[in-house]
């Protein structure tokens, strides 16, 4: 997959975080809320390694990705869901 497509799969999951806090995944969906924060962190370590311009945002996008995990584990759904979108609205598909 090429960087681009994993840059479109990373939006969408990230999307995804910031719409539905860790107890709104349906049961009957094949996705948890652990099986999609793992792919998010799959997805987001693969990426990482290529990024060489946008030094910057990668670490910005460090730093909300911890905090997003942290809130959401300790039940601030908000907290959650604003760091997810300030992923978001950075417009990640244009990293290189």
């Amino acid at each position: 997959m090429s960087l681009k497509e994993q840059l479109e799969d990373f939006a969408g999951s990230v999307g995804g975080a910031a719409t539905r806090a860790p107890d709104e995944y349906p049961e009957w969906g094949h996705m948890t809320y652990e099986s999609h924060m793992a792919d998010l962190k799959e997805l987001w370590s693969e990426i990482r390694r290529q990024i060489t311009s946008d030094v910057e945002k990668v670490r910005f996008i460090d730093q909300k990705l911890q905090e997003m995990f942290a809130a959401f584990e300790s039940g601030e759904k908000d907290k959650g869901r604003k760091a997810a979108w300030s992923i978001y609205n950075l417009k990640v598909e244009t990293l290189r």
